[in-house]
């Protein structure tokens, strides 16, 4: 295709874009910005032989549209519909799975050193945006293409975004770069006047004065690109990236040079859309809405307030904590949105700290902040929890320092096995010093923070899903709470169903159908998967014939596996004693797939229908 064709197909692309996500929900505002690169960069490389490895992953949805999967986009991040990111289980095309950020250039080397191992001749291309390049993973990896000078092409997105806003040192010399632009020029014109000197008779002060200038103007004006250079990756930009002839040539500029070539395009995130590009933050990731419908200007009849979700439960409990709290910190590795800490920043923002797509930095300043006399929570998604084990154990578990993690998201969410938060309680479970608690509601969850904070006595994680939290409705004073006690919701002859976190309402939802197979269970709020409530744990270990466990989590390490754990340990203590059977319901050992969350919870047996019918068999087997 011509480059007016291209043009032309950019703009029927973002319409076909915004009508599928209106219906579909997904990620619109990044998927908007980067149209022209994508169908440039399908018109100057040819996958799946050359090959294109996308960063984060949610950013390909024009790269589905024009290899094959256009015709599928009304199942986008349905149940084994599309994906919403890129994987290779999908597509010749897409070439490694990605999720989270910073990865593509490491695995980009990866596939260099092996294309010239096997003497082969494909290109290999990292895209990424300014967002993931503030990760130190991907740091690491341009050290390292530095360092070995393979053919490596990275092309950076530079939107100024991630989720939040781009923010630290790398996302500031990003914006000094744009506005250099101007350098080429003065640099086109001082060499002007330098080649027209060789033509002329001028006074040797005169010329000697001319190149001192010249020689001034370069060292003062900073270089675009420059800090890539001193590493050895060659600089070609900045690139409109909206400007597809401007793109095609910049990548044909770079496909054939020898040595890692760096490509920095320059986008807007929500390009075409104006709501989008008004507030790419709000958009991007939506669910379904009407692409015609942009904020009314007329009076209209007020909206029913949404329910709150637990992630604003935190955060307005964080910020009522720190209000008597004058230690209480909180840090976000480039969630504040979504975690719903944008609040927090604009309540105390001298105590607020993003830190960009850097978890494991994260982690170990709440380290150093808490060694040091403070009360840093970290709020964080299960999913990127999962890059900063290592800091967990050896900076806050070791020293046992008293860090809060807010666990987001943990639990089962739409967008696939690349995000799904079901590691992080057999992770934090294993940390010596570590505690771990999952609210049942609200309520609960505001007076674990609250207690946690009173007490700093050593690290703790409070798990919550991304779901509406139940019982926020009234927002009820704080209460010290026994943090290791479990409670009792409701009475019964039996069986015992202990129930972590979520998994407490969809046992409550369970009972009707329970009641009408004729049983009569109990059922337990188990907030603390670590320590157990051994008491009652013993009361039923001993006293009942069956004893179920429930957890919203792989059941590889998770909270059956403390109960089975104990149940073991008092067998040796006690032995010859009579125990109750255990049966455990959680997530078998298989990576979750996308799709809604009931319906995740549906065909991962714990739903209420799937949790009654478990414990009707269990509960009736000899």
């Amino acid at each position: 295709m011509s480059n007016d064709e291209l043009t032309r197909l950019a703009g029927t692309l973002r319409q076909d874009l915004i009508q599928f996500i209106s219906k579909t929900g997904g990620h619109l505002a990044s998927n908007l910005g980067i149209v022209e690169i994508t169908l440039a960069l399908h018109k100057v490389f040819d996958s799946p032989k050359d090959k294109l490895v996308w960063d984060v992953g949610h950013q390909v949805y024009i790269h589905k549209m024009v290899t094959g999967r256009k015709d599928r986009f009304n199942t986008l991040r349905q149940y084994k519909g599309l994906s919403g990111f890129v994987t290779p289980l999908e597509s010749e095309h897409d070439s490694f799975l990605a999720g989270h950020s910073s990865t593509s250039i490491s695995l980009a080397v990866g596939m260099a050193i092996a294309r010239d191992h096997q003497r082969a001749s494909n290109k290999v291309v990292a895209i990424i945006g300014d967002g993931g390049l503030t990760g130190g993973m991907a740091l690491e990896a341009i050290n390292h293409l530095g360092h070995i000078q393979r053919d490596v092409i990275i092309v950076l997105n530079d939107n100024e975004m991630s989720i939040s806003e781009n923010l630290g040192g790398f996302a500031q010399y990003m914006k000094r770069i744009k506005e250099t632009w101007f350098y080429k020029d003065i640099k086109q014109k001082l060499d002007l006047i330098e080649d027209e000197l060789d033509d002329v008779y001028v006074e040797p002060a005169i010329r000697g004065l001319i190149l001192a200038v010249k020689k001034e103007a370069k060292s003062r004006i900073e270089t675009p690109g420059i800090v890539f250079e001193k590493l050895g990756i060659n600089y070609c930009g900045p690139v409109d990236g909206h400007d597809v002839a401007a793109v095609v040539d910049a990548f044909e500029k770079v496909k054939d040079r020898r040595g890692p070539q760096l490509v920095h395009v320059i986008t807007q995130k929500g390009k075409g859309y104006a709501p989008a590009e008004a507030d790419s933050i709000k958009y991007h990731g939506v669910a379904a809405f009407h692409p015609e419908k942009i904020e009314p200007s007329i009076a209209v009849a007020p909206a029913q307030p949404k329910p709150k979700t637990y992630s604003q439960v935190f955060s307005e409990a964080l910020i009522e904590i720190a209000g008597k709290n004058s230690d209480l910190v909180a840090i976000t590795p480039a969630t504040a949105e979504g975690s719903g800490l944008v609040q927090f920043a604009k309540v105390f923002p001298e105590r607020f700290f993003d830190v960009a797509i850097c978890e494991q930095h994260a982690v170990t300043m709440a380290a150093g902040m808490a060694k040091s006399g403070l009360l840093p929570v970290v709020s964080i998604y299960s999913t990127f929890l999962q890059r900063a084990i290592d800091q967990v154990i050896h900076d806050v578990g070791i020293l046992n320092l008293p860090v809060i993690f807010g666990i987001d998201r943990g639990g089962l969410v739409e967008d696939g096995e690349t995000h799904q938060g079901v590691f992080d309680i057999g992770q934090m479970r294993s940390i010596p010093n570590m505690r771990v608690y999952s609210p049942q509601d609200a309520k609960e969850l505001r007076n674990l923070l609250y207690t946690l904070a009173s007490e700093r006595s050593g690290p703790a994680a409070v798990r919550f899903p991304r779901d509406k939290a139940k019982g926020a409705e009234q927002t009820s004073p704080f209460e010290l709470i026994n943090l290791n006690q479990w409670d009792i919701l409701r009475q019964g002859n039996g069986p015992v169903l202990l129930a972590f976190g979520s998994m407490v309402d969809i046992c409550l939802q369970a009972v009707p159908e329970l009641v009408a197979q004729g049983l009569d269970p109990i059922i337990v709020n188990a907030r603390s998967c670590k320590p157990l409530d051994k008491v009652m744990l013993n009361r039923f270990l001993f006293g009942s014939g069956k004893v179920i466990t429930l957890e919203e989590g792989y059941l590889s390490g998770g909270f059956g596996s403390a109960v089975l754990e104990h149940c073991a340990a008092a067998r040796f203590e006690q032995p010859g004693r009579r125990q109750a059977e255990v049966a455990c319901i959680g997530i078998g050992d298989h990576f979750v797939e996308h799709g809604s969350r009931n319906t995740l919870l549906e065909i991962n047996g714990l739903s209420p229908a799937r949790v009654a019918d478990f414990v009707v068999r269990f509960a009736k087997s000899i």
